[in-house]
């Protein structure tokens, strides 16, 4: 019976013991496999992926798309994001690993050790992922899981930075049989690579590949949108057009559906002026769609887009106003919308002013990370300088044609500018009263009228309207053109002091009368409004010769400076060409001469020979030592010259190093050579410079000072002019230095109290510390004296520690020996200067008052014969 009962158990325990047997992390049975996959999957590697699953969600989230540049193929690692949900990737590898070293037996370890691949490389543990990755395509027994890992290889790559490693996966995956999956994958992987290397051919090649087999869903309906701007940017309208309808056809989330939708109009191919006006009503649907709201700018920077390609420049332009009144959360649409007015203003109204402004505009709200943003920024620096020629040439011209006006003529000019500057303010007066009774009503931009209105607030030189930039840019000039350019301050209008007899007799008797009684008390003034608006005109026009010459000075600078901007950063070589012709015309004896006849040589070299020859011929026969005449002559002189410079460079760094080292007749022997054998080269103005500072070390100051003068003569536009100068000023200094020392007498008498001084460069933290340290010493070597440290200003560069009083020079002679031994209290402080020593009380008083740190050290050392 017992036996009975034994077996019976037995059999009963047996199933028991085989699961616990299969329990084992290396049990390969059949239950323990069960077992372990079971496990591995729900307990571990599912829970794992769910949550690196949620980092990826908000990673894709948190990216927002700019579809004003081709959409990338995978979004960006936000590391702030990484770094908020670090808790929970630690987890993922934490239950990742669990899979690993548990259920190691298991077909989810090679997917969970994927799994801790890809949380490496969000943590930026780039090589940890690249071995995990490689460990899985090593060990796995299965083919696909392999590729699966070399295929994450691919990001991993590529976000280090490694892109020959990317090439080579790449290059070998190409070659295997995948799996749907994995092929999905590998081309996502592959385009995104093809994306940052900057290859558009493979990346369409590859996003074509992934999206015939793709499922439909968002993500599908993306790479179609992607491969939709691809080809729209290589002018493949209709292939542009399949790809955003299929991204439609994937019912995408909204914001792509909408973008799609805009770019098939801007692609739709036009035949008849029927296309036209169904594109135009297209649009005006989108703009009615109460879905479309937040992206009105979009429209209507799309509708201008489309108005400029059908040349109606009109509509484009308020269209892109438009845009911008309605971007007010997107700063980014709004730059472009500036941008391009910017780029219409100058490129085809060539209103320069106006085009500067709305550079001024976008360089100021597009953000950095914009491609474009780099181009934007150097044509505003451009045409900010370019507007500011225009303005000066401008401005002076008509200043000094009205100065050459009789007065019935000025007079006349006054009325009319009068009198237009009246009706524009009217005019706007009443625009703004309708404007605001729109906005009553509701409708906030009703008052808007596109061009026209653009043009009255700018005719307006009392009240701009600064919602605008390019109003403000507009007013300006206007302003400038009828009253100059006037510095910002109160009574604008008056110019100080009476006006001249020269003055008077341009003007009428009444408004010279006018003009003088209101310069009597500006500030007090009853004049009225027409008097004192005829008053500023007359005030502003430069009637005196002096000025007018002044004048014509600037314009001259100012037509040389624009002739370049054309020529050298606008690359307008027709615009520069006539602008140097102009500066030659008006002014025959300018100092920039021979430089604009080289650039005209150079124009119409290989154009027109003759006029070529022309500007030659007179360039080198006027002015032949200029480096333009010997550039006409020696084509290669530029070339040489740089040869030359190369030489004597290698000289002057010998002779410096000479002079650095004390060495002066080597430094002064390599200055010579170099001088004397490679005259004309770039370091030539160095070398000057290096011999009149071996001067100063070998002759006396007044030789030194006259190399130096010298030299600022010979190279006045040479860098090292300032330098120069500073020492002719050092020099001059030390002169007065030695002068004023030469009449600071001290008074040989020594039995006296003594004090001891410590002198150091101005410093707050000292001032505070020092006094302690050396009252500290003074009461541990010296108690009996009883003496007490304070801290005085000496000058503007000095401040000093008066340690006072010694009874006796012997004391104090006493104390300074100590105090400058090994025992110093300023050995903490070995990393600054000091200048320490002991002084009769009658002598302090004078060395106090002369306020010169060096006057008191010889007298020391004569006296004392204690100085260290």
């Amino acid at each position: 019976m017992n036996t009975f009962r034994y077996l019976k158990y037995t059999l009963l325990l047996l199933p028991l013991l085989a699961l616990l047997h299969g329990c084992s992390p290396e049990s390969s049975g059949l239950v323990g496999h069960a077992y372990h996959n079971i496990t591995a999957k729900y307990n571990a590697y599912f829970i794992a992926r769910e949550k690196l699953d949620e980092v990826l969600l908000r990673l894709e989230e948190a990216h927002e798309h700019n579809f004003n540049k081709t959409l990338l193929v995978l979004s960006p690692i936000d590391t702030n994001i990484v770094m908020s949900d670090s808790a929970i990737l630690a987890d993922v590898i934490k239950k990742a690993s669990i899979a690993i070293q548990r259920h190691k037996v298991s077909k989810w370890v090679d997917d969970s050790y994927i799994l801790v691949g890809k949380t490496r490389m969000l943590n930026r543990e780039y090589e940890e992922s690249i071995e995990t990755y490689k460990y899985v395509n090593v060990n796995s027994d299965d083919k696909q899981t392999r590729y699966k890992a070399l295929i994450n290889l691919i990001r991993t790559f590529v976000e280090y930075n490694e892109y020959n490693n990317a090439q080579a996966v790449i290059d070998f995956l190409l070659r295997k049989k995948l799996n749907k999956e994995n092929k999905i994958d590998f081309y996502i992987q592959a385009a995104n690579f093809a994306q940052v290397t900057g290859d558009p051919n493979n990346l369409i090649k590859y996003l074509t590949l992934a999206t015939e087999i793709m499922p439909n869903g968002d993500n599908k309906a993306r790479m179609h949108y992607i491969l939709g701007q691809l080809f729209q940017k290589a002018g493949l309208d209709a292939l542009a057009y399949e790809n955003y309808e299929f991204t439609i056809d994937n019912n995408p989330p909204y914001e792509f559906f909408f973008h799609a939708r805009l770019n098939m109009a801007q692609v739709t191919e036009l035949s008849e002026g029927a296309d036209v006006k169904k594109i135009r009503k297209y649009f005006e649907q989108l703009l009615k769609d109460g879905k479309n709201v937040e992206f009105k700018d979009k429209i209507y920077y799309e509708m201008a887009e489309f108005e400029l390609k059908q040349n109606n420049l009109s509509k484009a332009i308020n269209y892109y106003k438009s845009s911008v009144r309605e971007s007010v959360n997107n700063q980014r649409q709004k730059s472009f919308a500036y941008h391009k007015l910017g780029i219409v203003y100058f490129e085809d109204l060539k209103k320069y002013t106006l085009a500067k402004a709305y550079y001024d505009s976008a360089a100021q709200t597009m953000p950095k990370d914009e491609e474009i943003y780099d181009k934007v920024y150097n044509r505003q620096q451009v045409l900010a300088d370019f507007v500011k020629q225009i303005n000066t040439i401008e401005t002076n011209d008509s200043l000094i044609t009205l100065a050459k006006m009789d007065t019935s003529a000025l007079n006349q000019m006054f009325e009319k500018l009068r009198d237009e500057r009246i009706a524009a303010e009217e005019e706007e007066a009443k625009r703004k009263r309708k404007e605001a009774r729109n906005q009553g009503e509701g409708s906030q931009f009703n008052g808007f009228s596109g061009e026209n209105t653009f043009t009255q607030n700018s005719n307006s030189s009392g009240k701009f309207y600064f919602y605008d930039a390019s109003t403000v840019a507009t007013g300006s000039a206007q302003f400038k053109r009828v009253w100059g350019d006037r510095s910002l301050q109160d009574n604008w209008r008056y110019e100080s002091g009476r006006i001249t007899q020269t003055d008077a007799e341009k003007l009428p008797p009444d408004d010279v009368t006018a003009v003088n009684n209101a310069t009597e008390d500006t500030n007090n003034s009853e004049l009225s409004a027409y008097e004192q608006d005829k008053q500023a005109f007359y005030a502003s026009i430069p009637f005196k010769e002096s000025k007018q010459q002044a004048l014509l000075v600037e314009v001259e600078k100012a037509l040389y400076t624009l002739g370049n901007i054309y020529n050298f950063d606008l690359k307008e070589k027709t615009d520069a060409i006539e602008t140097y012709k102009t500066l030659l015309e008006r002014f025959p004896q300018t100092e920039y001469k021979p430089e604009m006849l080289y650039l005209l040589y150079v124009y119409y070299k290989g154009k027109e020979a003759d006029k070529s020859e022309q500007y030659a011929n007179e360039l080198t026969s006027k002015y032949p030592e200029t480096i333009f005449a010997k550039l006409v002559i020696n084509p290669n002189y530029q070339e040489e010259s740089n040869a030359a410079s190369a030489k004597v460079k290698i000289l002057y760094e010998k002779a410096y190093s000479a002079y650095d080292t004390l060495n002066f007749d080597s430094a002064s022997f390599y200055v010579q050579k170099g001088l004397e054998n490679y005259p004309e080269n770039d370091y030539e103005d160095n070398m000057k410079l290096l011999e009149a500072l071996i001067v100063g070390k070998t002759e006396d100051k007044n030789n030194y000072l006259f190399k130096l003068q010298e030299f600022v003569k010979e190279y006045p536009n040479s860098e090292l002019v300032d330098f120069a100068k500073r020492l002719m000023t050092a020099i001059e200094d030390y002169k007065k230095k030695i002068q004023a020392l030469g009449e600071i007498k001290y008074i040989p008498y020594f039995d006296q109290a003594h004090y001891f001084v410590v002198l150091y460069e101005n410093n707050k933290a000292l001032s505070g510390l020092l006094p302690e340290a050396i009252e500290s010493f003074a009461e541990k070597f010296y108690p009996d004296e009883n003496l007490n440290a304070g801290n005085l200003v000496f000058n503007n560069e000095y401040s000093m520690i008066l340690l006072s009083e010694f009874k006796d020079k012997k004391t104090a002679e006493s104390f300074y020996l100590k105090f400058n031994s090994d025992l110093s209290p300023l050995k903490n402080f070995s990393s600054l200067s000091f200048d320490s020593f002991i002084i009769s009380k009658d002598n302090f008083q004078i060395f106090y008052q002369a306020k010169v740190p060096d006057s008191y050290d010889q007298f020391f050392k004569d006296n004392y014969k204690l100085a260290p």
